[in-house]
């Protein structure tokens, strides 16, 4: 039997996404994931280093295989009490034309709210960084569902858990992961974002952490240059997404809360036996 295809993504929504976004791409075999690709989305087939042109390639290199699961590192939803929409499809399909720009959903988000910065269930249980209309992470968010989740929902290209029904055959599977949040449910979590040479060695340390609790098998030499010589961490960051997809309990079933405001998937599984890595 073949094995699923797993994706982690890193997000961006940065003008030079294409450079941003990283895509780690690979399978998961007795619960250790093994990485097969790595690469920012401006080298995807079709990609390049606008947010617009770099999204469309990644959501064609998404569903290019039915039998995929797909975990992205951005908000998909926000607080319930700020959906207007009966559903959360409806919210997705009426997002793109609502709001022009990130700015504007932002904006309308941050008054609705009261001034404040509400944080989804998820985000409260996942202990995600930053909510989805932070100031720092709004522009994602807004990229996100835009070009990505609004696209998949209309064409039912893919299936987006757990607010749509699991397909009755194969078909992607997108979710919602967390680097940040397998990092610390993994309690080790230095700071490797940076270009100095200590943030080198956290990168390092991080991947070398992965492969000793055996949650990813070792990767080539390639591949394992690419996690540590990027110095914003987001070839690393894709990769913890990945690990994180392999191990994603998607349930069949959601509550209520979770068909509007997700679930996020970012628990780094650690098995009971280390192994010794020199």
């Amino acid at each position: 039997m073949t094995a699923r295809r797993i994706l982690g993504v890193d997000f961006s929504g940065a003008t030079d996404a294409g450079r941003r976004i990283w895509v780690a791409e690979g399978r998961a075999r007795d619960d250790v994931f093994e990485l097969l690709d790595l690469r920012p989305a401006a080298a995807l087939e079709g990609g390049g280093l606008s947010p617009s042109v770099a999204i469309a390639a990644l959501r064609a290199h998404i569903v290019k295989v039915p039998d995929t699961v797909a975990g992205l590192d951005f908000p998909f939803s926000i607080p319930r009490s700020l959906i207007e929409e009966s559903s959360w499809i409806a919210f997705i399909r009426a997002f793109p034309a609502r709001f022009g720009d990130a700015d504007a959903f932002r904006n309308w988000a941050f008054r609705k709210a009261g001034m404040r910065e509400l944080r989804r269930a998820a985000d409260r249980a996942a202990k995600t960084p930053f909510n989805s209309y932070n100031l720092r992470i709004h522009r994602q968010t807004w990229w996100g569902i835009t070009a990505l989740l609004h696209p998949l929902v209309v064409s039912g290209a893919a299936i987006v858990r757990p607010y749509q029904a699991m397909p009755r055959r194969p078909k992607p599977i997108v979710i919602e992961a967390c680097p940040a949040c397998g990092m610390k449910s993994l309690g080790f979590y230095p700071q490797y974002k940076g270009r100095s040479d200590a943030h080198r060695a956290a990168r390092r340390a991080v991947l070398r952490r992965l492969i000793v609790d055996r949650l990813m098998a070792t990767p080539s030499r390639i591949l394992s240059a690419r996690m540590i010589d990027d110095p914003g961490g987001d070839a690393l960051d894709a990769v913890i997404a990945a690990i994180a997809t392999a191990h994603a309990e998607i349930a069949p079933d959601a509550d209520e809360d979770e068909m509007f405001e997700g679930r996020i998937y970012g628990t780094l599984h650690r098995p009971a036996v280390i192994a010794h890595v020199d």
